[in-house]
């Protein structure tokens, strides 16, 4: 078997590549249900990789469905999937209009449970806000709407209120339970930190995320860095701000309150940034996400100002505009394909509500730099 699965091409990543080659032949039939695979030891030896390499392909394989690994005994291709395995699920999210408005990342965490949720011979429905006048009643519409179509389980992903209406996901996710609806929650708590609620939660370590893109224009000699974003409302975006408070002070730096931003997309105009650069001369300018650093970046260019020479520029999100904007955009990666797995096989292990086990599974980010923080070019 292992002469059958190709070699390793170093420029890229050799987890992905070992998953590929067993579930194309798992796809073409090569590879029979019931049969063995190699020993990640035989993999190790096979491909040269790590056992951390073999054990994550391994690992996507079976959250794909498409292996079952027994301890002690070894891995094998998973039969059929047996009706007991199949789940009707709803990717629930009370903040937007439709699917059209789900930003770049929730739009790929959807489309990457739905993957999932199909290769199990599972469903996964989108619901976003119903029809009503005020917040709370479109949302108890769509709940509703959730609970009547009988679903197995619900990836909650809930909205960020200001003060006490955050509440109403509190309210959302009990009238969900009530109905006997298993619940994992999707980036963000339904309690106020550091208050943790009874439901599995997958997130990103937006803190860490933060505190890595900070760092380094700090190491690249920046000392005025201003962030751009609405942490008072966004527990992503709070954590961020942490984050980027925490690398100035492991480098001894205090950060001029002047710089730090409390701005909404609608914001962001010429007029904000040109008094953002001329008050607050900043070296660098970090937007709470890859949309809001690309709309600074053109109202900069407009104002004669160099992006990555006069003043570098981040965000967060590795949205496809970072790469494509005419100085590529240094950001903060949110590995998408893992989360999904990753909550979609939280759900599955809940195979009763009373066998829940609350857990926080954070999800690690990684800095990828680009030309709008590098002066060389």
């Amino acid at each position: 078997m292992l002469t059958n699965l190709g070699t390793i091409d170093l420029e890229k990543p050799r987890h992905r590549q070992i998953y590929e080659a067993f579930r194309a032949r798992i796809d073409s039939g090569e590879l029979e249900p019931g049969e063995k695979l190699p020993t990640e030891a035989q993999l190790m030896q096979h491909f040269a990789v790590s056992r951390t390499t073999v054990s994550r392909a391994l690992r996507d394989l079976e959250m794909q469905g498409l292996v079952r690994r027994r301890r002690g005994s070894g891995t094998y291709v998973r039969e059929q999937t047996t009706t007991s395995d199949q789940l009707d699920l709803s990717f629930f999210v009370p903040w937007v209009e439709s699917g059209a408005g789900l930003p770049y990342v929730e739009g790929l965490i959807h489309q990457h449970l739905a993957d999932l949720a199909g290769r199990h011979s599972s469903t996964l429905s989108l619901q976003c806000l119903a029809d009503g006048r005020q917040l709370e009643e479109r949302v108890f519409h769509a709940v509703e709407t959730v609970i009547s179509r009988d679903v197995d389980g619900v990836f909650y992903y809930p909205a960020e209120l200001p003060g006490e209406q955050m509440q109403l996901n509190r309210a959302v996710v009990d009238r969900l339970v009530a109905a006997g609806i298993r619940i994992v929650l999707i980036d963000r708590e339904i309690v106020r930190y550091p208050g943790r609620s009874e439901f599995t939660r997958v997130g990103y370590d937006n803190r860490r995320g933060g505190f890595l893109l900070a760092e380094h224009l700090i190491q690249i000699g920046c000392k005025r860095i201003a962030f751009v974003g609405i942490p008072e409302v966004s527990t992503a975006v709070a954590d961020r701000l942490a984050g980027y408070h925490e690398a100035h002070r492991m480098h001894g730096l205090t950060p001029d309150p002047a710089l730090i931003r409390m701005a909404d997309e609608i914001d962001l105009t010429e007029a904000f940034c040109h008094e953002l650069v001329t008050q607050g001369k900043p070296d660098a300018i970090i937007g709470k996400m890859d949309r809001f650093a690309a709309l600074i970046g053109r109202h900069l260019m407009a104002l004669g100002i160099r992006i990555g020479q006069d003043i570098k520029l981040a965000g967060f999100d590795d949205d496809p505009i970072a790469e494509l904007l005419p100085v590529p955009l240094t950001t903060i990666r949110l590995p998408v394909h893992e989360f999904a797995q990753t909550a979609y096989e939280a759900m599955v292990s809940q195979r009763t509500l009373s066998e829940v086990e609350a857990r926080q599974i954070v999800i690690d980010t990684e800095l990828v730099v680009r030309g709008s923080t590098d002066s060389s070019g």
